[in-house]
């Protein structure tokens, strides 16, 4: 599990360091919104 843990943050930084911020902040924001409508979706529609 700690390798993956590894390879997850040399990837991502890489990722990060090569596309720049506006990548990360797009991603970030693609992950928080897919969190709330699964939270939204479990809590108030299922």
């Amino acid at each position: 599990m700690a390798i993956c843990s590894i390879i997850g943050s040399v990837a991502g930084t890489s990722i990060a360091i090569c596309r720049g911020t506006a990548f990360v902040r797009v991603l970030f924001l693609v992950v928080v919104s897919g969190i709330i409508l699964k939270f939204t979706y479990d809590n108030f529609i299922k």
